[in-house]
C-alpha cells in the first residue's frame, strides 16, 4: 500500500490536491516584535518604523518594516542607525516619520551621556526614501533645559500648513505631553513648549501619559496616548480631544479607548492608518508577550468614527486573536504552495521569514541554509530569528519538509512547523535532548506539551505533519517508511501558516540547518487502496 506521503515523497499529485486559496483573515498578535510603532503610507506601500523590540537592539537604531496589507511585514533592518558621530548613543525610542518636500524626517528620542548621566532628547534625521538610510539633520532639536528626558515625538502638520510637535516629557518617573510649534523646515521650534496632558484619571493608577499620536476629523482633533508604566500589563490607550492643535484638550472619562483583553495585555502606543483602499480606518498598537513588558508585538484593530447624541466618537475594536478579516483593499494572499527551491532564490512572495536575521541564511539551488542562532520560542520566550512562513491554510493538509541538521547539544534543533504565533503552534523538530531525539511539541495560549522519541541514525530526515480537523499526527521517515511520532493531539488554529526554522536556545551553538523538498498539499489526497 502507498501512503499519502509516499505519493507527496515522489511527487505524484492531481489537480484536485493543488492547495486553497489562503482565507483572507489574520490574527493578532502580527509577526513584528517592535515597541511605540509608527505607520505611514508611501504610494502602495505601508512603512513601519519603531522602538525595537529586544532592549539591545533599542541601542543600535530605528528600524523599519515594509507592508502592502498592513498585516505581512517585511524586515530591512534598521532606518537610521547609530554611529561614532551621531549625538544619541543609547535607547533609541519612540519614531516618528513625515514626509518633507522630497525628504523624509524622522523624529525620534535618543540618549547621550552628559557628566556620566543618560539625558534623552528629540532628534531629527532625514532620509531621500521612507526606507533609509536616515541621516541626523537636528541632534538634539531643541533644549530641554531643567525638566526630564524628552522623548516619543510626534509631528503634526494642519490642513493650513502650521506644524505642531507632540512629545513626553520624563520626569522622575512621571510622565507628561507637551505641545510646541514647529517651523516650516521641520527642524526647529518657534514657541516655547507647553503642558497638555498629564496623569489625573482614575484608570491611570501610575503617573505616565506618554507616546501622543494626534489627527483631525472634520473639525475636531484627537489625541492618543498611553498611560500607566509600559510594563505594567495594564498599560492602555487613553483619549482627548480638542478644537485646536494646541487644546485645550478634553480626555475621555468614560475608560480607555483600548484596554487590555485576557489574551492580549498591555496594548499601548498606538496609532491611526487608512486601509489600502481607503474605506476603513485600522488603529495600530503594540501588545506585550512577556510579563517583563520589554518584549512588544505588533497588533491591528479596526476603528472608526461614530455619530452618537450629535457627538463624533472615534471607536477602537477591542485588542483581539480571533480570526478577522483583511483591511479592505488589501493584496489577496498567494496560495500556499509545495517549494524545491530550485532556482536558487526565495520566493518572497510566498515565504514571510519572521524575525528575519538576513545574514543568517542562504539560498541555493534546491535548499535553504539556516545558520541556528540563540534563541526560542518555548513558553515566555520570543527571541527566536528566521522562521520561514508559507500563508495560511484552511482545513486538512499534509506538509512536509527534508531536514538535515547536526544537532549535538541540549535543545539545538530544526523543525517543521504550523504556526499562528508564538504562543500557539504545532511544531516537529530533529532535536538534542540529552541525546538525538525527534520532538513533537504543541504549544496553546503558551501552555507546552512534548513527546520525545529516539531519532533515527540518518543525518538527514523528512519530517512530516497532517492535520484532520483539529487533530494533528507526526512522523518522521524517509519518504517510503514512516514512524509516528507520539499520538494524535488536538489542537485548534484557525489558519496555520506553515514553515520551518532552526534554534540553539542552550548552546547558542551557530550550526547549519539544511531544509530541501517543502511540500503542502490540501485538501488531503485520499489514500489509495491496495495495490
Amino acid at each position: 500500500m502507498m501512503t499519502i506521503f509516499h505519493l507527496l515523497a515522489v511527487g505524484v499529485a492531481c489537480a484536485a490536491s493543488a492547495p486553497p486559496r489562503s482565507p483572507a483573515i489574520f490574527t493578532n498578535p502580527l509577526d513584528v516584535k517592535v515597541a511605540d510603532p509608527c505607520i505611514i503610507r508611501v504610494g502602495a506601500t505601508y512603512y513601519l518604523y519603531g522602538t525595537a523590540s529586544r532592549p539591545a537592539d533599542a541601542n543600535l537604531g530605528i528600524p523599519v518594516w515594509s507592508s502592502t496589507d498592513l498585516v505581512v511585514w517585511r524586515s530591512h533592518g534598521f532606518a537610521f542607525r547609530r554611529t561614532a558621530d551621531t549625538w544619541g548613543q543609547q535607547w533609541f525610542w519612540g519614531p516618528d516619520v513625515k514626509r518633507s518636500g522630497k525628504k523624509f524626517l524622522l523624529y525620534y528620542g535618543a540618549f547621550h551621556r552628559i557628566d556620566g548621566k543618560p539625558v534623552g532628547r528629540i532628534c531629527v534625521a532625514e532620509a531621500d526614501h521612507p526606507l533609509g538610510p536616515f541621516r541626523d539633520v537636528k541632534a538634539p532639536m531643541f533644549a530641554w533645559k531643567g525638566r526630564g528626558n524628552a522623548i516619543d515625538a510626534y509631528a503634526f502638520e494642519d490642513a493650513d500648513g502650521k506644524g505642531y510637535l507632540y512629545f513626553t516629557d520624563a520626569l522622575d518617573g512621571r510622565n507628561t505631553i507637551w505641545i510646541a510649534r514647529i517651523a516650516a523646515d521641520g527642524l526647529s521650534l518657534v514657541s516655547e513648549p507647553r503642558l497638555i496632558l498629564q496623569p489625573d484619571q482614575p484608570w491611570e493608577v501610575q503617573p505616565v501619559n506618554e507616546g501622543a499620536f494626534v489627527c483631525r476629523h472634520d473639525s475636531r482633533y484627537y489625541l492618543l496616548y498611553s498611560f500607566n508604566d509600559f510594563r505594567n500589563p495594564a498599560y492602555g490607550v487613553g483619549l482627548a480631544t480638542a478644537t485646536q492643535p494646541l487644546g485645550p484638550w478634553t480626555k475621555r472619562t468614560a475608560g480607555p479607548v483600548i484596554r487590555q483583553t485576557p489574551e492580549l495585555r498591555g496594548p499601548g502606543c498606538a496609532g491611526l492608518i487608512d486601509s489600502p483602499d481607503g474605506k476603513e480606518l485600522w488603529a495600530y498598537y503594540h501588545v506585550h508577550l512577556g510579563s517583563e513588558g520589554y518584549v512588544r508585538q505588533l497588533a491591528l484593530s479596526r476603528a472608526r468614527y461614530l455619530t452618537r447624541d450629535g457627538r463624533v466618537e472615534l471607536r477602537i475594536d477591542p485588542p483581539a486573536i480571533d480570526p478577522q478579516p483583511l483591511p479592505s483593499g488589501a493584496p489577496p494572499p498567494p496560495r500556499p504552495r509545495s517549494d524545491a527551491f530550485r532556482s536558487g532564490q526565495l520566493d518572497r512572495r510566498l515565504w514571510h521569514i519572521v524575525d528575519e536575521d538576513p545574514g543568517s541564511w542562504r539560498c541555493e539551488k534546491g535548499v535553504v541554509s539556516i545558520t541556528a542562532r540563540a534563541g526560542d520560542m518555548w513558553r515566555t520566550r520570543t527571541d527566536y530569528r528566521n522562521v520561514f512562513l508559507q500563508p495560511a491554510v484552511s482545513g486538512d493538509f499534509a506538509v512536509s519538509v527534508e531536514v538535515e541538521a547536526p544537532v549535538q547539544n541540549n535543545f539545538e534543533q530544526a523543525f517543521l512547523i504550523a504556526w499562528q504565533d508564538a504562543d500557539n503552534y504545532v511544531r516537529l523538530s530533529k532535536v538534542y535532548a540529552n541525546a538525538p531525539e525527534i520532538s513533537a511539541a504543541i504549544e496553546i495560549q503558551g501552555s507546552f506539551e512534548e513527546v520525545l522519541v529516539p531519532m533515527p541514525v540518518r543525518d538527514d530526515v523528512i519530517l512530516r505533519l497532517e492535520r484532520h480537523g483539529d487533530v494533528w499526527t507526526f512522523a518522521v521517515g524517509d519518504g517510503t517508511k514512516w514512524t509516528p511520532v507520539g499520538s494524535p493531539r488536538e489542537a485548534r488554529f484557525a489558519a496555520p501558516r506553515l514553515g520551518f526554522g532552526a534554534m540553539a536556545p542552550g548552546s547558542k551553538r551557530p550550526f547549519d540547518a539544511r531544509f530541501r523538498d517543502f511540500r503542502v498539499r490540501s485538501p488531503l489526497i485520499p489514500e489509495p487502496g491496495p495495490q
